[in-house]
């Protein structure tokens, strides 16, 4: 019988279709007891079936719960400033898959995504031929689509965001040039281990022999068990610079006419080895200046590597980058807001950014939030920031329902509550009970977001 592993791929649609054949995790949820699923070794297969296409590019590896997506675009805004061809690969997407590989900037075209995806399914095909071998998920399948495409470019350099933790990731089959540890924090806890020190052990396994190592600022405990992989392994742990200085930031008023407006910035210093250096960055909130330190290190240790980026090009990549999602402002009279916090570290970053950034009367906040996430202390954080809340779900089998959703708020927030059932009605009821004079802010999961801009019509 034919399935759709062995039709040939020759358009976007059966793309889609083909990748929507292998079990999704992101889409499912993930257990620790499917770690012997996603092994390296299949992932290495796969890829040396299509002639080892991660061999031809030198690549950054980036690992961390919070500000990796962010760490990883500042990183290839500013390598793209300074000339070099880039490869990002970052999940999840938010509203096409065509978001997670990237090049120069562009997400990748439907024709090369149709021609790689169909390269990759042959080479599927050829290893399944073995009953022994298991087919692999859409993360492995998409990440070797991702590879083959930067070789297929012809990328200077790539830069590979992991998806989940980092030693059994699929993209922990690379040898980087420099490995990266954004902010590690309690998430995933039923997957990567319940404690600090277990979590911060998983993300520790990009860490290789020889290859340098950069750490965003971290907890003790966490610093702890990164050094002694660091020793192990013998590699050098490098530091982010410190942050000395932010700039004086007032909430921006609300503007007189709806589309009069300039997103917030954060502006700061940091504390490097040639002196204070002055940032202006699209991206707000003051956890985005530690992501930017982190990114600063990071092409630091680069020009041992022979790429050069100079302090002018990494202030001027981070005063045009673009980067959805992550403190989104795209409306005024009310402010709009999107975020995907979805862990307890990015709801307090964004519940400082609001208060820090925007002038409002009130609150409403969208609120929708996968099932296994540490519910209790994101709405522990959010909600007393808003006056009213709207609880709704993403349109994916982890979403919490919007009633059991309502449960939970109703334990932390005395304020109305109301419901709707999918992200576009809750921003169409948000709009409906949100005054001029306040603010609507949309978060809880990635997907929320995702439907969110796609609904306002922001896709880039």
């Amino acid at each position: 019988m034919t399935t759709i592993l062995h039709q040939p791929i020759i358009s976007y649609e059966e793309v889609c279709s083909f990748l929507e054949s292998f079990i999704d995790y992101e889409q499912r949820g993930f257990q620790r007891k499917f770690a012997e699923t996603v092994r390296l070794d299949a992932m290495s297969g796969l890829l040396a079936a299509l002639g080892n296409p991660h061999h031809h590019w030198p690549a950054i590896h980036i690992a961390g719960t919070k500000g990796k997506g962010s760490v990883a675009a500042m990183i290839e805004a500013a390598l793209r400033q300074a000339g070099y061809t880039t490869g990002l690969y970052t999940s999840p997407h938010l509203v096409t898959v065509r978001e997670r590989v990237r090049i120069d900037g562009h997400n990748i075209s439907p024709a090369d995504l149709i021609d790689v995806s169909e390269r990759v399914r042959q080479a599927i095909v050829q290893l399944t031929e073995d009953n022994e071998r298991r087919r692999p998920t859409f993360f492995e399948v998409y990440t070797a689509v991702a590879f083959q495409a930067f070789a297929d470019a012809g990328v200077d350099i790539a830069i590979i965001e992991t998806g989940l933790g980092g030693r059994l990731d699929a993209t922990n089959v690379i040898s980087p040039i420099v490995a990266v540890l954004t902010s590690i924090d309690l998430d995933h806890t039923h997957i990567l281990g319940s404690t600090i020190q277990e979590i911060a052990s998983e993300k520790a396994g990009i860490i290789k022999p020889g290859i340098p190592v950069v750490t965003a600022h971290q907890a003790p405990e966490v610093y702890e068990v990164l050094t002694a992989r660091a020793m192990k392994v013998g590699t050098s742990l490098l530091h982010a610079p410190d942050v000395v200085e932010f700039g004086q930031v007032k909430p921006t008023p609300m503007p007189d006419v709806s589309h009069d407006f300039k997103p917030p910035t954060e502006r700061f210093i940091l504390a490097t080895d040639t002196g204070p250096l002055e940032i202006q960055c699209t991206l707000a909130g003051r956890h985005q200046a530690n992501n930017a330190a982190t990114a600063y290190a990071a092409l630091q240790t680069l020009a041992d590597k022979g790429f050069t980026i100079n302090l002018r090009q990494f202030q001027t990549a981070l005063a045009q980058l673009q980067w959805p999602a992550r403190f989104q402002v795209v409306g005024a009279r009310p402010w709009l807001v999107i975020d995907c916090a979805h862990n307890p570290a990015s709801a307090r970053a964004l519940t400082s950014a609001l208060r820090r950034h925007l002038q409002y009367d009130g609150l409403t906040l969208v609120v929708g939030i996968s099932a296994d996430k540490d519910i209790e202390q994101i709405l522990r954080i959010l909600c007393p920031v808003a006056d009213r809340i709207i609880v709704t779900q993403a349109d994916n089998p982890r979403a919490l329902a919007t009633e059991h959703l309502a449960v939970a708020v109703r334990q932390q927030f005395a304020g109305p509550i109301l419901a709707a059932p999918t992200v576009t009605e809750a921003v169409k009821l948000a709009g409906e009970v949100t005054t001029e004079s306040e603010a609507i802010c949309i978060t809880g999961s990635f997907f929320v977001a995702g439907e969110a801009i796609r609904y306002l019509g922001l896709e880039t």
